[in-house]
């Protein structure tokens, strides 16, 4: 699928790497870019990009009616971005599975980072089934990959969106249709690490998923170190894990 021409929309818009997405495709020649965001008052700065293809919605992708609101208006579209998401509880404590109070907030993580990007495909993917052609960029995580213990949760859902992806493209089989899953590394966004020298920015990452996703790839690595991370799980699987066990040990019991 080329970008060229498509018409797309973008969930979680309006900032990092949504609003790079949505710089990149007015670059490259998107006719027109659906950008969504969880608040009216994020959407203006967006829609500025370039008011002429830019059109905002207001939009959390939780919200099983707001979801079908907007797809009704935006039937058009030909390229799904999925890139909202959350991290889950500001207490690292939550985001683990045995020191959490309770599930709440995992389960919040896997509504939002996996079961709303599939509502999201099962409105948009019938039509373009119809028309033979489109795409659909799930935006997960290299930490779908493993699992990093101060965001068990987060990577438990990314994990899931990933199979959820695979699942997905055996249905679209034949159809046309592409759907790519972005095993995301580091990019300088609100939510990077202090020391963000090394992570590229959010067009540059947009430009690397555009030239993969162009090229036909299904399993892209896109942002700084995700292949590297990649690799390292492959060779040793079990020494990667040991590894990040070791960065994150606390000599408290997890349940205590």
């Amino acid at each position: 699928m080329k970008i060229k021409g498509c018409v797309a929309l973008v969930t979680g818009a309006n900032r990092g790497i949504g609003r790079g997405f949505v710089r990149v495709l007015l670059e490259r020649g998107a006719s027109r870019v659906y950008a969504t965001a969880r608040e009216a008052s994020n959407l203006p700065s967006v829609v500025d990009l370039d008011p002429s293809r830019v059109t905002g919605f207001v939009l959390d992708i939780d919200d099983g009616a707001r979801r079908r609101a907007v797809a009704k208006q935006t039937r058009d579209t030909s390229l799904l971005i999925n890139n909202a998401g959350i991290a889950g509880s500001e207490d690292e404590n939550q985001r683990r599975f045995l020191r959490a109070a309770n599930l709440d907030d995992a389960r919040q993580v896997m509504e939002t980072d996996c079961f709303s990007p599939i509502e999201m495909c099962r409105l948009y993917l019938p039509n373009m089934v119809k028309r033979g052609k489109g795409g659909v960029i799930n935006i997960l995580s290299i930490g779908a990959l493993f699992c990093l213990p101060s965001h068990a949760s987060y990577c438990a859902a990314k994990a899931a969106q990933a199979i959820m992806t695979m699942g997905l493209r055996a249905d679209l089989d034949g159809t046309g249709v592409d759907i790519a899953g972005v095993y995301t590394g580091g990019v300088r966004t609100r939510m990077s690490a202090a020391n963000t020298a090394t992570l590229i920015s959010p067009q540059t990452h947009a430009q690397q998923v555009f030239d993969a996703f162009e090229a036909g790839e299904k399993h892209i690595f896109a942002g700084a170190r995700a292949s590297e991370i990649r690799d390292a799980i492959l060779a040793n699987p079990g020494s990667f894990e040991q590894a990040q066990i070791e960065r994150f040990r606390n000599p408290d019991r997890a349940w205590g």
